[in-house]
């Protein structure tokens, strides 16, 4: 009888440099730019989480990560956003796409969000990411009117989910 591998999530800020490079290159794949081949490449307004994790999701925000068998295979960080949790940069490699990698992060990060006090969590999406989108209406998130004004002329879809 074989097992599947366990899905465990933790917070690991250690973790997010690795996971965020790989978020940003299938950012831009999925957007029909090039990738980055080193994390020494990429543009600056990529670099606030990147050069430095706890800064930005520090507490008494975070950063979690998904191991599959041991191994990361996802991550979502968050950082407070006045009262609510504002949600950032949800990834899962390819190969654990399916093994409801997205879903666990997302709960565990609701768990967070309610044991800090937020009432509730944002986001914003590319629109050209169907299944995110599908996934945060499949939890409940409903779509909002922006709720930043620092995303220039980047077309993104709000969400909001009560907690």
């Amino acid at each position: 009888m074989t097992t599947s591998p366990t899905l465990t999530v933790t917070e690991d800020l250690d973790s997010a440099p690795d996971l965020l490079f790989a978020y940003y290159n299938a950012t831009a794949t999925e957007m029909g730019y090039p990738t980055w081949a080193t994390p020494a490449e990429l543009p600056d307004y990529f670099r606030t989480d990147y050069d430095d994790p706890a800064a930005y999701y520090g507490a008494p925000g975070g950063y979690l990560v998904a191991r599959l068998g041991g191994r990361a295979v996802g991550g979502v960080g968050f950082h407070f956003f006045g009262p609510d949790v504002e949600v950032k940069r949800l990834y899962v490699a390819p190969e654990a796409r399916g093994a409801r990698v997205a879903r666990t992060l997302m709960d565990a990060l609701h768990e967070r969000a309610r044991a800090a006090g937020a009432p509730r969590c944002l986001l914003d999406v590319l629109p050209e990411r169907t299944a995110a989108i599908a996934l945060y209406e499949a939890l409940g998130y409903r779509r909002i009117p922006p709720y930043r004004d620092d995303h220039g002329p980047i077309p993104l879809v709000c969400f909001g989910y009560d907690l």
